[in-house]
C-alpha cells in the first residue's frame, strides 16, 4: 500500500498533550482496544507512568469496563479504539453511560478525510457516530504542532471533563491521522520524558471547580412537605452517587420519613430504610394504610413495579422530586416539583419531624415482612433464586463491591435480601437496563477501587458477556462471578405471552441456552464449582476470596419454585397484612 504522505504536527507529540491535558484535569484510567490507526494514542497512553492502562480485545467488554470505572469515581475512564466498528463496538456501553448518567470519555483514532468515502479499509463515517448519546462531539482534525493547536488540545480536556461530570455522561472525541503512525526515536524519548516529569509531580487541581451549599427551597415546597403527615421518601439508583446522601439522611433521621431505598441507590446502611418495601407493597397493589400523602423521590426513576405503582395507580399523591444530574426521570408518572440539587443541600430547617406513628408503623410491618420472608425460604425445599439471593447477601459482609445484573436479578436482591444493613456497594446498569456488559463493568468497579468485587448474574447474561472472561488474568486480583442458573430469561413468564402462546413461549422469549458452564470457565482458568441443592447453598459459610484468582459459582435453581415463592411474598399484605398491620 502507497504510504499517506505526513503533513502538520508530529502524531506523538500531539497525542501524548492530549493525554498528559487530561491527566491534569485528573484522569488516571485508560482503556485501550488494540488496533493500528490509534498507534499514536495508544504509545501516549503507554508512556505515561501516572495512567493505569487496561488492554482489552474485545470492544464492546472494554466499554462496559470503562463505564464500571466511571461508575466508581465519579471520574470518565478514557477509551482508546482505532477506526472503523472498533468504535461502532462502544455504543451499547455510551448509551448506558448516558442514559444512567456516568461519565466517560471515547477518544477515537479516525483515517484522514481523504481516506473517508473512497472505499478505504476500516473506514467508516465517524463524524457523530453516536448522535445523541453523547453529551458532547468533537472532531479534532489532523494534528498540528502550533501553539495554538496545543492550547486548544488543553482546553478540550477541559471542556470534556466538565461537560461529562456536571452533565454525568459520555464524550466523543475524534482525531484522525495520517501515516506514518510511528514516531522517531527522539520525539518517542521526549514524550516519554515529560510524561514520567509529570507523573512525578503532586497531582494539580484540576480547572473544574465545584460550588456547593445550602440552598432555601420554594416555599410552596416548605408548604407541602410541612403540612404531609404520610410523607414517603423513595430513593431510586444514582451511581455514581452525587449529592442525595445528605438529603436522605436529614428527612430519614430528623425529619423522621421513612426511606424506600433500591439497590443501586448509593445510600450509606446507616440510614433506616425500610427493607421490605417490595413485600409490603406488592406488585401494583397499594393498601389504603400504606398509600402516603406525599412522596419525595431522589435519584432515577424506580426500576421496583411496587414503588412505579404508589404513583402510577394513585395519581392523586403529590411528588416531589430531587434531581441529581440533567435528566427527566419520572415515565408516566405526574411530577409537581423538580429540584436540582447537585453541589447544594437543600435546606429543611423550617419543617418540623413527621409524627413517629407513621414510620413505626412503617418498621412494624418491614419486621412482619421479615418473618413472613424467612418462614417461607425455610419452607421451599427447592433451591430457590431467592434462597441464592438471600444466602449471598448475608456472606459478602466487609468491603465488597456487588455488581447487579438485570432481568430477575436485581429485582429479587430488593426482594429477597436480608433486613439486616448490608456493607457491600451495590451497583448496577439501570440507565437502558440491558443484560449486555454486566460482568465486564464489575471489572471496572474492581479495576477503579480495588475491592473485592462480585458480580450476581442470570445465565444468559453471563453467556452474553462472556468475552469479559478475557479480562481476568491470573495475575490480576480477580472476579467472583456468581451465576444464577434459572434455565433461561424466566422474567418474561410474567407476560401474558407465557400463558397465551405457550407452545412458542420457550423458544422465542425464555430461550435456554446448553452452554457449558464449567468448560467456559475452564477456558479460561477460573475456578468453577456447582451448586444444585440447599445442602450445598447453605454450606457455603464464606464466599472465595476473589483476590487469589477468580471464581465462578454457579447455581442451578428451580424456577417454577422461584416463581411460586415470589407470588407468595407478594400476596403479603392480601393474606397476613391487610387489616391487622397497624394493630400493636
Amino acid at each position: 500500500m502507497r504510504a499517506e504522505p505526513h503533513t502538520g504536527g508530529d502524531p506523538l507529540r500531539w497525542s501524548s498533550h492530549l493525554l498528559r491535558a487530561f491527566y491534569r484535569e485528573g484522569v488516571r484510567h485508560v482503556w485501550i482496544s488494540p488496533g493500528s490507526r490509534s498507534t499514536p494514542l495508544v504509545l501516549a497512553a503507554a508512556i505515561h507512568p501516572g495512567f493505569s492502562k487496561h488492554v482489552v480485545l474485545d470492544e464492546r467488554s472494554a466499554g462496559f469496563q470503562a463505564l464500571g470505572c466511571g461508575k466508581s469515581s465519579g471520574v470518565p475512564a478514557l477509551l482508546i479504539c482505532t477506526s472503523g466498528t472498533a468504535l461502532a463496538n462502544y455504543h451499547p456501553a455510551v448509551i448506558e453511560a448516558r442514559q444512567a448518567g456516568v461519565p466517560m470519555i471515547v477518544l477515537s483514532a479516525d483515517r484522514p478525510p481523504h481516506l473517508r468515502a473512497t472505499g478505504s479499509s476500516q473506514t467508516i463515517d465517524q463524524i457523530k457516530l453516536f448522535g445523541d448519546s453523547v453529551l458532547f462531539f468533537h472532531e479534532l482534525g489532523e494534528p498540528a504542532g502550533a501553539p495554538e493547536d496545543l492550547n486548544r488540545l488543553d482546553l478540550l480536556a477541559r471542556q470534556a471533563l466538565e461537560i461529562s461530570i456536571r452533565r454525568a455522561g459520555p464524550i466523543h472525541l475524534n482525531a484522525p491521522f495520517r501515516k506514518p503512525l510511528d514516531p522517531e526515536a527522539d520525539t518517542l524519548e521526549r514524550e516519554t520524558r515529560l510524561a514520567e516529569k509529570q507523573a512525578c509531580k503532586p497531582p494539580a487541581a484540576p480547572g473544574r471547580i465545584r460550588i456547593s451549599g445550602q440552598a432555601e427551597l420554594p416555599e410552596p415546597v416548605i408548604q407541602q412537605i410541612e403540612a404531609s403527615a404520610r410523607p414517603l421518601l423513595i430513593a431510586g439508583t444514582d451511581e455514581p452517587c452525587r449529592a442525595g446522601i445528605q438529603l436522605a439522611e436529614t428527612l430519614a433521621i430528623q425529619k423522621q420519613i421513612p426511606l424506600l431505598a433500591e439497590p443501586g441507590s448509593a445510600l450509606p446502611d446507616r440510614l433506616p430504610a425500610i427493607k421490605r418495601y417490595d413485600i409490603l407493597l406488592g406488585q401494583g397493589k397499594v393498601p389504603n394504610q400504606m398509600a402516603p400523602d406525599l412522596i419525595l423521590k431522589l435519584g432515577n426513576l424506580p426500576f421496583s413495579r411496587s414503588l412505579m405503582s404508589l404513583v402510577e395507580t394513585r395519581p392523586e399523591i403529590p411528588v416531589i422530586q430531587f434531581l441529581t444530574r440533567e435528566s427527566w426521570q419520572q415515565g408516566s408518572e405526574r411530577v409537581d416539583h423538580q429540584i436540582r440539587i447537585d453541589g447544594y443541600e437543600p435546606n429543611f430547617d423550617g419543617i418540623t419531624p413527621k409524627p413517629l406513628e407513621w414510620g413505626e408503623q412503617w418498621r412494624h410491618l418491614d419486621q412482619r415482612a421479615e418473618q413472613i420472608l424467612n418462614k417461607h425460604l425455610a419452607d421451599t425445599k427447592e433451591l430457590t433464586d431467592g434462597h441464592v439471593c438471600n444466602h449471598l447477601s448475608r456472606l459478602l459482609t466487609g468491603e465488597w463491591n456487588l455488581m447487579l445484573s438485570n432481568s430477575w436479578t436485581i429485582r429479587d436482591l430488593a426482594l429477597f435480601r436480608p433486613g439486616k444493613p448490608l456493607q457491600h456497594h451495590v451497583a448496577t446498569n439501570r440507565g437502558a437496563a440491558g443484560i449486555d456488559g454486566i460482568v465486564s463493568t464489575a471489572i471496572g468497579l474492581q479495576k477503579e477501587n480495588n475491592r473485592r468485587t462480585a458480580v450476581l448474574v442470570g445465565d444468559l447474561a453471563m453467556l452474553h458477556d462472556s468475552n469479559a472472561l478475557l479480562s481476568l488474568r491470573k495475575s490480576d486480583p480477580g472476579l467472583l462471578i456468581l451465576v444464577v442458573n434459572n434455565g433461561g430469561g424466566t422474567i418474561f413468564r410474567m407476560l401474558p405471552v407465557y400463558k397465551a402462546a405457550r407452545e412458542y413461549y420457550k423458544s422465542y422469549f425464555e430461550t435456554p441456552q446448553e452452554a457449558d458452564l464449567t468448560g467456559l470457565a475452564a477456558a479460561h482458568g477460573l475456578a468453577h464449582q456447582t451448586i444444585t441443592s440447599l445442602d450445598q447453598l447453605y454450606s457455603l459459610e464464606e464466599l472465595p476470596d476473589p483476590s487469589e484468582g477468580s471464581v465462578l459459582l454457579e447455581f442451578r435453581t428451580d424456577a417454577e419454585s422461584t416463581m411460586k415463592l415470589r407470588q407468595k411474598l407478594w400476596r403479603f399484605m392480601e393474606s397476613d397484612g391487610t387489616g391487622t398491620a397497624f394493630d400493636p
